[in-house]
């Protein structure tokens, strides 16, 4: 039996549920919804590794044979190296800043799924555990009034959603400083503590700011494989700024025979 196109929609919705679950999965079911957020998470971190580590690699080998030409390469091969890593450090920014952009629209949206999850909880009177929404002002506007209204109608404490911002903070501060109450080792990594981990790095971030610096570097690296008439780029260096070698060149060896013997009389 053919259906019947002008059959209304909800009529044949009806007339198929005996025949799928339609909640069973990552649209109809917050649960698995939030599931899905967190694969595709996960996913797009390690992507973003694997993306970038080829590039690194890439960027790696350009410069090794540049340094291993020690400047006596043909200048075609070195303007050509330098443009090529002009490119690579380009779509080098380009990937991490994408591999950024959907690293965050999922990060953003499991923090939706988990807010939503944790309020339909709580409106059954049922425990719920906050993981990526405890501090609220990575949430939306919307999101945020949400849970200001629902915390605003329960004068409970403990009925309330958590909006702590320094409360992650906290935790990762007493988990770095555990064991190092005493001792010389909890001076020494003390700018491991304040400056490498509580600053909270991006690590998703430091790629692109990787890719900048390798643009810098190739671009430099360009400009002195050329020559412009009238242009002399030596000039615009600051007077307090000079290039010295790592290994000082030794001092011209003058042969025996070149010297003039002394005039006689």
């Amino acid at each position: 039996m053919k259906r019947n196109p002008a059959t209304p929609w909800r009529i044949r919705l009806e007339a198929s549920k005996h025949k799928e679950n339609l909640f069973d999965n990552a649209v109809g079911s917050r649960a698995k919804g939030l599931d899905l957020d967190l694969r595709l998470r996960e996913f797009e971190i390690n992507q973003l590794t694997q993306r970038n580590n080829f590039f690194m690699i890439f960027q790696g080998v350009l410069i090794a044979g540049l340094v291993q030409s020690q400047g006596t390469a043909a200048p075609l091969i070195t303007f050509s190296m330098s443009l090529l890593g002009v490119a690579t450090s380009v779509l080098q920014i380009g990937m991490a800043g994408g591999a950024k952009y959907w690293q965050s629209r999922w990060e953003a949206s499991t923090r939706s799924s988990e807010i939503a999850i944790v309020l339909e909880l709580l409106r059954r009177d049922q425990p719920a555990v906050q993981t990526f929404t405890h501090d609220s002002t990575v949430l939306t506007k919307t999101e945020r009034e949400q849970i200001k209204e629902w915390n605003s109608q329960h004068a409970d404490p403990d009925d309330h959603i958590k909006d702590d911002t320094d409360f992650i903070k906290e935790v990762v501060r007493a988990d770095i400083e555990s064991g190092r109450k005493i001792g010389w080792r909890r001076h020494a990594d003390w700018w491991v503590r304040y400056f490498a981990i509580m600053p909270k790095w991006s690590v998703s971030r430091i790629p692109i700011w990787v890719g900048a610096a390798l643009l810098t570097f190739w671009v430099v690296i360009a400009l002195n494989t050329v020559r412009l008439p009238g242009l002399n780029l030596e000039r615009f260096a600051p007077s307090w700024f000079e290039l010295t070698p790592l290994k000082p060149e030794a001092p011209e060896k003058i042969s025996v025979e070149a010297i003039p013997p002394p005039p006689t009389h």
